[in-house]
């Protein structure tokens, strides 16, 4: 299982990953093989980056049982369209600071309580492992989708 301290440095990684991918893509607005542009990752990368502490309250309480693709789907949607006028900088800072206040956060948890398994959907982990999959790989797979431009 991931370590605590492991896990904390990782999302503040993903975002510091997240920020330079943003800093340096060329065409915000270039459209990805569905139906999200280049900006609208980065908007859903900003939404996310801070939302730990909410999220993780949740964990094993069944709330999220019920919780399936369309609903987080049409959230996406919503959470990407309020976000559209915000500037690149914006996002950036973000990015930033919610990755900082998410690992800050996880550096308050109990490691038992991280170790805990938890079931979601399909997924059967320690708490740690979940956060790792949504803070860390998924940060930085919507990143990477946002901003690589094969061939080069």
């Amino acid at each position: 299982m991931i370590e605590k301290q492991e896990l904390a440095d990782g999302i503040r990684f993903a975002g510091r990953r997240a920020f330079a991918a943003l800093e340096n893509v060329p065409d915000f607005d270039r459209q990805l093989a569905h139906e999200w542009t280049t900006a609208d990752a980065f908007r859903h990368i900003a939404a996310g980056a801070g939302a730990l502490p909410g999220f993780y309250d949740r964990l094993g309480t069944g709330e999220l049982d019920a919780f399936t693709g369309d609903a987080a789907a049409a959230g996406n949607s919503q959470t990407i369209s309020r976000m559209a006028e915000l500037s690149r900088e914006q996002l950036g800072a973000m990015i930033l600071e919610g990755s900082e206040a998410s690992a800050a956060f996880v550096e308050t948890l109990d490691d038992e309580d991280l170790a805990s398994p938890i079931a979601l959907g399909d997924y059967r982990m320690p708490k740690a492992e979940l956060v790792a999959q949504i803070w860390i790989h998924h940060q930085i797979a919507h990143a990477y989708e946002a901003s690589y431009r094969w061939p080069l």
